[in-house]
């Protein structure tokens, strides 16, 4: 394990298919890692979720609400009991807004796992604005889980650019490429900032193969002390001066489990910015998504 945490697995429910399928996902991962699963449910007064407008709890009769949500929760923790016996599931519902409620409960858990709907690729974009908050704003591990339970291809991408977010997404990529037996793909792409955004002062002279050279070893540098902490995880690092990094992670999710990005990169004179692309990637992925602070 990563973060150092050893909490739940905490995995937010709200009845819909993209939810159950990130119940699903986070029992399989809470088994793999040892770890219980914390099943969230928040509920509130009509129209409060939307508007965020408090309404006094004692003028709306939330009984009914809170009894439906632990009905229809409770009943998907025997489901998953029967699946996994020996996993340790439990349902927790509480009144409040779903960004609130889960960020709480995830801050002494070791991740979170959000659903998201299904519209193809155009409309991915509208993923909520619940799990965009907590994207931005969890202190553990997020993961948006997609797709249909389709059988794992058996590969894991992380995009590199030697910040501290980075460091942070390739722990948890080669650790979950570990416990899954997947291969890595490790992508650092060096875009063309300098020509794009600065005013041409004369032809740019840029010597593409040092840069090239240069972003190898950066790359290196960034896998080799958890290419010894996993030596069994197979490891397969892509440099590109072509691509952007939100371009060459998209092409390689079309085909993965899973796609680790940190949430914030370096600064614009760097060539991967994380913070924009990891907003992309969130969006515009496939396949799940684990975004690492």
């Amino acid at each position: 394990m990563i973060s150092g945490q050893s909490g739940p697995v905490v995995v937010g429910f709200d009845g819909t298919p993209g939810a159950r399928r990130a119940v699903m996902w986070a029992c399989r991962e809470a088994e793999l890692r040892g770890r219980r699963v914390q099943l969230v449910r928040a509920f509130s007064a009509p129209l409060e979720e939307l508007t965020r407008i408090h309404l006094p709890t004692e003028s709306v009769d939330l009984g009914p609400l809170r009894a439906s949500a632990e009905r229809e929760s409770d009943d998907l923790v025997q489901e998953c009991a029967r699946h996994r016996p020996k996993l340790d599931i439990t349902s927790d519902v509480r009144l409040g807004h779903p960004a609130t409620v889960l960020h709480d409960a995830s801050e002494r858990g070791e991740m979170l796992v959000l659903g998201s709907s299904e519209h193809g690729r155009l409309h991915q974009v509208l993923l909520g604005s619940t799990a965009n908050e907590l994207t931005r704003k969890s202190s553990v591990p997020v993961v948006v889980v997609r797709g249909e339970g389709d059988e794992p291809s058996g590969k894991v991408v992380v995009g590199v650019d030697g910040s501290r977010a980075s460091t942070g997404a390739v722990g948890f990529a080669f650790d979950h490429a570990a416990r899954h037996g997947s291969a890595l793909v490790a992508v650092l792409a060096w875009d063309e900032f300098p020509r794009d955004a600065i005013p041409p002062a004369g032809d740019w002279k840029l010597d593409w193969t040092d840069i090239t050279r240069s972003c190898e070893r950066d790359l290196a540098e960034s896998l080799a002390g958890w290419r010894e902490r996993y030596p069994d995880v197979d490891v397969h690092p892509e440099v590109t001066t072509t691509e952007l990094p939100t371009e060459i992670l998209l092409r390689h999710a079309d085909d993965a489990d899973l796609v680790v990005v940190g949430r914030h990169g370096r600064s614009l004179v760097r060539a991967t910015v994380l913070g924009s692309t990891s907003h992309a990637i969130v969006h515009y992925a496939p396949c799940a998504v684990a975004i690492v602070h």
